[in-house]
């Protein structure tokens, strides 16, 4: 089927900071012309516009060269109705509801332009806006949710907001009310005034970290301090701003600016950090996550049996965290490689490495799982942080033997890995309460919980519990970055090839 996009010649195309405005169509055919420099003109195909419109440089505005709508623009503080703030946004949008209302009354003959008519019809206006308002997104589905009802407006209002949006080209912008523009514009206080009230956000933004309550009591006394050399050199005093104007200047200052200087430029990248998709992949082993991470739980680090010959105090000793390495394909989600660890160590890693090319059932039946643990490929990438074991010369000799290429993210984005952050998340979330031991993600959360008085892991329970936990559990549950699917069925294209070391890319 043949795209075929509708155009006016009171439409503007802005690509790549370039204006345009439709000419004419011919046949599959769009002829733009240059608004910028009138005469020069360029054919495209309805596919190749839409494409450019889809772009992150393009943006199309219906009308905007229209009379109508260029005469409401002059008056209008803003071009589009999302750049209002979203209180304003919902009240324009039930005004142009009602005028929309009206006028679909009016074409049907049922409602005329006279206040008595309108008075008739004021009902049914009424209960159209309410229908679509219920309808709306994020309105609450359940009795009961609260749902913001207006008082409607008189019949002259409706007359006066249908008349505006008419003439606008039927745009809620017209709708804006006048009393926008009211009010006191002046400065209400001197320039030397305005500085030092200013300074309260550099008051707070301290590396001290001082309190709202303490930075703004710190700018009066400092204003009050000037006061006094004022009144001694016969100079006009200054205004002392109140507790509530000051709160108000820090509510308006940049957050990131005030993170970075009290916490730091580090702190404050990870707590804005932009929300991504991560990287994309297409096959599994493609990109391969690897990482090591403490375990929320303390075992007894010996083998089972040999304490039961040991003194209470010895035992008490042996309590310790376990470390454990595991790699994550990105393509599929699932664990392809996990080891327990005393401490981080490249030998542990490098191992980690080598079970990711070989079948793994035989470990899972050992600790007597149901499902197998067969995904096996090459690996193209191998991603970890920047750790020790991951750097040292054993493990890099390892990866460059195999013909794979490593890619180590900046110190503190965890974000540059996050397949794998998210499951040792979920370690913590679903499996780490179900144990005895437990030590919790800090000590807030742990208490007065007793970790070491309930350890009674050895390490062959926990390595046990988590092979099943990953294999049984994690693996047959449904992924939500996979749609729904659940890891195995998501991961049955695995190459079969136990003997690759690295893909062929084509």
């Amino acid at each position: 089927m043949t795209l075929r996009l509708r155009l006016s010649r009171s439409d503007l195309l802005n690509i790549d900071s370039v204006p345009y405005r439709p000419l004419e169509t011919e046949g599959d055919i769009v002829i733009l012309e240059r608004a910028d420099q009138p005469g020069i003109t360029q054919a495209f195909t309805h596919a190749k516009v839409s494409e450019l419109l889809r772009s992150s440089g393009a943006r199309y505005q219906p009308g905007y060269f229209d009379f109508a709508r260029s005469r409401m623009l002059r008056d209008s503080p803003v071009e589009l109705i999302n750049e209002l703030a979203p209180k304003v946004q919902s009240s324009l949008l039930w005004k142009s509801a009602i005028c929309k209302a009206f006028l679909k009354l009016a074409d049907e003959k049922r409602a005329v332009r006279t206040y008595a008519s309108v008075s008739k019809v004021k009902g049914e206006l009424e209960l159209i806006v309410r229908e679509q308002e219920y309808k709306a997104p994020g309105t609450g589905k359940r009795a009961g949710s609260e749902i913001i009802s207006r008082k409607m407006p008189c019949s002259k209002t409706i007359l006066k907001w249908v008349k505006r949006y008419e003439q606008s080209g039927y745009s809620a912008l017209a709708l804006l009310p006048k009393t926008r523009c009211s009010g006191n514009r002046d400065a209400r206080w001197c320039h030397r005034t305005e500085a030092m009230a200013s300074d309260v956000i550099e008051v707070f933004a301290n590396t001290q970290r001082p309190s709202k309550k303490q930075a703004v009591t710190q700018v009066q006394r400092r204003i009050k301090t000037e006061n006094g050399r004022r009144l001694g050199d016969g100079l006009p005093l200054l205004t002392i701003p109140s507790s509530r104007t000051l709160h108000r200047r820090l509510k308006e200052a940049d957050p990131y600016y005030i993170h970075a200087r009290r916490w730091g430029i580090d702190a404050a990248n990870r707590r804005f950090n932009l929300s991504e998709i991560g990287v994309e992949t297409l096959f599994p082993g493609e990109r391969v996550e690897m990482d090591e991470n403490r375990l929320d739980v303390i075992t007894l680090l010996t083998l089972s049996g040999m304490l039961d010959q040991l003194p209470i105090e010895q035992v008490e000793r042996l309590k310790v965290r376990r470390w454990i390495y595991a790699a994550k394909d990105c393509a599929t989600k699932c664990i392809v490689a996990m080891r327990l660890a005393t401490t981080p160590n490249a030998q542990d890693a490098v191992q980690t490495l080598r079970d990711v090319l070989q079948d793994r059932t035989p470990y899972a039946s050992a600790a007597g799982c149901e499902s197998a643990w067969d995904q096996v490929s090459g690996i193209g990438a191998i991603v970890t942080d920047q750790g020790s074991a991951f750097i040292s010369a054993e493990f890099r000799s390892a990866a460059e033997s195999l013909g794979v290429t490593m890619h180590l993210p900046p110190a503190g984005l965890p974000q540059m890995r996050g397949n794998m952050e998210s499951f040792f998340r979920t370690l913590g979330h679903k499996l780490m309460p179900l144990l005895s031991g437990r030590t919790f993600f800090n000590p807030v959360e742990r208490r007065d919980y007793p970790s070491e008085q309930l350890a009674c892991l050895d390490d062959d329970d926990l390595i046990r519990i988590l092979l099943t936990f990953v294999v049984d559990i994690y693996h047959n549950e449904p992924h939500g970055s996979l749609k729904g699917k659940l890891l195995r069925i998501a991961g049955s294209g695995w190459p079969k090839n136990k003997d690759c070391c690295q893909f062929q890319m084509a």
